[in-house]
């Protein structure tokens, strides 16, 4: 039978299938495709513990103040070591350094695992501290140099269509990966959160070792730290457009992102869901970022990156303002799909430009500034805004957010700055 040309099934045919598509362009790489389904199998287990920590924490403490102090925990070393990231994996072998990294995330994950299965609900809010500690600090170069594998793994000149498809693997998981741990949290407990997780990291390790790239330190890996920092950040605030992206990406950090850490109170407070709703509103932000992945993956080859990157950021101040002020189920679930949406079209956008815009030698350096920008910073904001939400109510936290976030989008707007590759 024969599709109709235009019609939906046939496009979504051909955007799988045809042989000049991008989906066909990027996963004819071996490499990509091992690295890809490996880093989807691992996130998906991410996102399930991310479930059941929100719902563990807040049955503990009942606290929005505790939500953000984990969720802080977690982001802020990279807010003090993330620079230093990009520069270390250029100076490694990032193949060893990714196993490694997903082995000590697995560890965190089973002392969690462990703890509760012998204190049940009586767990110290301390244990979970220590473990987010341990993962953030892990991060600050796990994501380094997972970013920096698919520059290794995949041609140049596939490399704008490519960035999309591999944040596919994280927001694809936002979608699967909650709603399994919803049923998981339901049906056998908040501690199959964490063991699935701790399992997880498997799956990233087997397809580092299983890939053909070479993956080894870069060729001026004998220079100083100290230099190599120095001169990642100097290129990102000597070129104009990158400076104004991490100063874009920074203020979003600091203003807009608060609420994924308050998620399970929203669920619970606001909207009066049960445990298998938590995972719903995680799983309503994972479908806004696919949204968003099939977005840049249809646009990566045009010249409107300037402007996903400003209706992102409006879009994100609509969004934290209707939350605010709404409380329809419905309206809410629409609006955490935006959120999603808009979150991801920026940051994958912008991780992009970093990509494309810094010379090969640089990469690592600069893009550990754009990292950095999107989790280093956020634990400045993610905590205020959360000791705000249980100090003064989580409307106005939000409603003050949606209004600085606005302020942040008007200022992109008026940029005269054209935000391109080219």
């Amino acid at each position: 039978m024969e599709l109709e040309s235009g019609s939906p099934v046939r496009r979504i045919f051909d955007f799988f299938f045809a042989p000049n598509s991008k989906f066909v362009r990027v996963f004819r790489h071996r490499d990509f495709r091992i690295m890809w389904m490996g880093a989807f199998l691992s996130f998906v287990g991410s996102w399930i513990q991310n479930v059941g920590q929100g719902y563990l924490v807040y049955e503990i403490t009942g606290s929005k103040e505790k939500l953000a102090l984990i969720s802080f925990c977690g982001m802020v070393p990279v807010t003090f070591f993330g620079p230093f990231g990009g520069s270390i994996v250029d100076r490694l072998d990032r193949r060893k350094l990714l196993v490694w990294t997903q082995i000590l995330l697995a560890i965190g994950a089973f002392i969690v695992y462990f703890s509760y299965r012998q204190m049940g609900m009586k767990l110290p809010i301390e244990i979970l501290v220590f473990v987010a500690l341990m993962g953030g600090t892990v991060s600050c170069l796990e994501m380094p140099a997972r970013q920096l594998v698919i520059a290794d793994t995949i041609p140049r000149e596939d490399l704008p269509v490519a960035i999309p498809f591999q944040g596919l693997t994280f927001n694809l998981a936002r979608v699967v990966g909650p709603a399994i741990g919803g049923l998981l949290l339901a049906n056998v407990g908040v501690a199959s959160c964490y063991l699935v997780n701790g399992l997880s990291f498997a799956a990233l390790v087997f397809a580092t070792l299983a890939i053909r790239s070479q993956l080894s330190s870069n060729k001026r890996s004998g220079e100083p730290i100290g230099d190599l920092l120095k001169e990642g950040y100097l290129y990102t605030m000597h070129e104009p457009r990158l400076k104004a992206l991490f100063y874009l990406e920074t203020g979003v950090s600091l203003f807009a992102l608060f609420y994924l850490a308050q998620l399970p109170a929203l669920a619970k407070d606001v909207l009066g869901l049960d445990t298998r709703g938590v995972g719903d509103v995680y799983t309503a932000v994972g479908v806004g970022s696919i949204l968003a992945l099939t977005l840049t993956a249809k646009t990566a080859d045009l010249h409107i990156k300037g402007y996903l990157v400003r209706g992102a950021i409006t879009a994100m101040s609509i969004g934290l303002i209707g939350l605010a002020y709404i409380s329809n189920h419905v309206i809410v679930f629409a609006i955490l799909v935006m959120l999603g949406m808009a979150s991801v079209t920026l940051f994958n956008t912008c991780n992009s430009l970093f990509q494309l815009i810094a010379p090969e030698r640089l990469r690592g350096r600069v893009l550990s500034m754009h990292i950095w920008a999107l989790s280093g910073v956020g634990p400045l904001g993610v905590y205020p805004f959360g000791l705000l939400a249980e100090t003064h109510g989580l409307k106005l936290a939000l409603a003050l957010a949606g209004g600085l976030t606005g302020g942040l989008a008007t200022a992109a707007w008026l940029m005269k700055l054209r935000l391109e590759s080219e």
